[in-house]
């Protein structure tokens, strides 16, 4: 085995060993799932379709604002649904990358004249996400990473942020999902994020954000797993939306290109 390889598998070793990862496959738990939620998850419906179709789906079709238009005066689904793959992407006004809950709010204050967009971390925001996901199941990822400066630029930060080391624990994203894939931490396997990392399986983990969480009992989006690993691993939160988080969600999400998207997920 070469230094580099030896290196490595100590790296997992360690980790592993510090913070109760094992070999063992562990069932996963489900019982932090409400009783009305755990009714619907056994007859095989995931609640987050529903929260997708009856909240999501409302607003988009509701008129907002000074203009007192809704997101389908403007947009067919036909057409979203082919955008929505192509998120986090550059936008030529703001000359940055923006995530698609980013989108959503500039559509309310530019096209709908909505005074207040609704914040980020807000169930409405949240559930207007979560519809055009859903939508979308079927189309393929396809994040662009190159194809300027600013791209570029934030591709290469997203894979910075994904690879820092920080925090009491001094970890990052890339310790747990890439140095100690296949290994299982708090009875959950680590898995890549990508299609697949040092010959494990990956699961393609953007093309399933938004989630539902049966342990909290709803939606959740990419950015706030972030938080919640970031949390965990006890590092300092990054906001939602800002230059390092959406940087990320880009770089995450380019793992996944080619990758079908099934959203809303269903995950522990």
């Amino acid at each position: 085995m070469k230094l580099k390889g030896k290196l490595l598998l100590f790296g997992a070793l360690v980790l592993a060993s510090a913070f109760g990862i094992n070999k063992a496959i562990s069932q996963e738990a489900g019982q932090a799932i409400s009783e009305e939620d755990l009714a619907l998850y056994k007859t095989g419906i995931n609640p987050g379709e529903v929260f997708a179709q009856e909240v999501g789906g409302k607003l988009f079709n509701t008129p907002m604002g000074k203009s007192n238009k809704s997101c389908a005066s403007c947009h067919s689904e036909e057409k979203l649904k082919k955008a929505v793959g192509t998120y986090p992407k550059y936008n030529e006004k703001l000359n940055a990358v923006i995530s698609l809950q980013q989108r959503i709010q500039m559509c309310q204050k530019l096209n709908q004249g909505v005074e207040n967009p609704f914040p980020l971390k807000s169930e409405e925001n949240t559930a207007l996400l979560t519809y055009l996901k859903y939508i979308a199941s079927g189309e393929k990822i396809n994040v662009d990473t190159s194809s300027n400066p600013v791209v570029k630029a934030y591709y290469d930060y997203g894979k910075y942020v994904f690879e820092l080391k920080r925090g009491k624990r001094n970890l990052s994203c890339q310790a747990c999902h890439e140095y100690a894939a296949g290994l299982v931490l708090r009875m959950q396997k680590l898995n890549p994020l990508g299609h697949e990392f040092n010959g494990i399986k990956g699961t393609t983990a953007a093309a399933h954000w938004p989630g539902y969480r049966m342990t909290q009992s709803k939606v959740v989006t990419i950015e706030q797993r972030f938080q919640q690993c970031m949390s965990q691993a006890s590092m300092k939160i990054l906001p939602l939306g800002s230059k390092e988080m959406v940087a990320l969600e880009l770089y995450v999400t380019s793992l996944a290109n080619g990758a079908t998207i099934e959203a809303p997920g269903l995950v522990r």
